[in-house]
């Protein structure tokens, strides 16, 4: 379905060769995310290093002895794909080949769904046997669960309580997988909007919607910054989808970025949305969030108007945090910690 050919146009490398079948058919691919507050940070501060977020791709090379005819998906696929944050579902709409977008989606959420009820099917049927007392809130919910996946609904929509999240936080359930609809469609359509028929096909699933061209992507990789300005200019868009991509990835992943930024590195953090001065802490390094006494902290729109440390100080701009403080996207931090 074009899927190593859109793996190509993201991360500029070439997709697996040819079949495989063994267990090691994953190539990574990494996106680096292009972020104009860390190249703000990085002049301001004359940073003597840069650290952008990267987003690692996996593209699986198939199996054809796995493959059955008529399924959505290789089945052998699917217990290496459980421990993956997020899915992209490629759909091929370009001249040649085409394929019906809800058609193609309800088909592959189908054999996530199943997959699914198969794996809360055998725990609860363990479960059952052991007649455990202290197992009755997982047995209740994997009940829950099965019922909710016999109707042919994805876990994505189902509304789940903290503690009910936890029971199954191990099993990797693709259903409940925040995932990406990534068309592959011609040059001339990708900036513009989804039809209208597709995009509901997606938000019925509780996904978004993403359209690239992957080939005209892949040429982007053959020229320099001025070529690729002029030839995405010349197609109407404002920016490579990596980078577009990565905007509709952090939305289904609930992810914001955070800073730390001086002389020695100006560093770029992918953090969880709700997550705190701690946790982000513990992003930087364990023996941070081990001793951690205080988060200092400035919002990125603070910095950019004042341009300094002195002047944010001088202004009261700089906020000093416990460990509780919720970050926010943007936040520019130092640690305080001690052990």
């Amino acid at each position: 379905m074009g899927k190593s050919t859109v793996f190509h146009a993201l991360t500029g490398l070439a997709p697996l060769a040819g079949q495989s079948d063994g267990r090691n058919r994953a190539r990574p691919g990494q996106i680096k995310v292009a972020d104009e507050r860390l190249d703000f940070l990085e002049r301001t501060y004359g940073s003597k290093k840069r650290v952008e977020v990267e987003l690692t791709v996996l593209d699986f090379a198939p199996n054809p002895k796995e493959q059955k005819e008529g399924a959505a998906l290789d089945p052998s696929l699917l217990p290496l794909i459980r421990d993956l944050d997020a899915l992209l579902i490629v759909i091929p709409e370009f001249a040649g080949k085409q394929a019906a977008l809800p058609g193609a989606l309800n088909a592959i959420e189908a054999e996530l769904v199943f997959a699914d009820l198969d794996q809360a099917e055998r725990r609860l049927e363990r479960l059952t046997k052991e007649r455990n007392p202290a197992s009755e809130f997982e047995r209740a919910t994997l009940q829950r669960c099965v019922k909710w996946l016999e109707e042919g609904k994805p876990l994505r929509s189902l509304e789940l309580a903290a503690q009910e999240l936890a029971v199954f936080a191990s099993f990797g359930l693709l259903s409940r997988k925040p995932a990406l609809v990534v068309v592959n469609c011609d040059a001339e359509r990708a900036g513009a909007a989804p039809a209208a028929d597709a995009a509901a096909a997606a938000a019925a699933h509780g996904m978004e919607l993403f359209s690239l061209a992957a080939a005209f992507e892949a040429e982007l990789w053959e020229l320099d910054a001025e070529g690729q300005r002029e030839l995405l200019s010349a197609a109407g868009l404002s920016a490579p989808a990596r980078d577009r991509l990565v905007t509709a990835l952090y939305r289904a992943l609930g992810l914001i970025t955070f800073y730390t930024a001086g002389e020695p590195e100006a560093h770029a953090w992918p953090l969880t949305c709700g997550a705190s001065a701690l946790e982000a802490a513990g992003r930087i390094h364990s023996d941070i969030a081990r001793g951690f006494i205080r988060a200092e902290v400035v919002s990125y729109a603070d910095f950019a108007a004042l341009r300094s440390d002195a002047k944010v100080r001088e202004a009261g701009k700089l906020r000093l945090e416990g460990r509780d403080y919720v970050i926010r996207d943007g936040d520019i931090i130092h640690v305080r910690f001690k052990v």
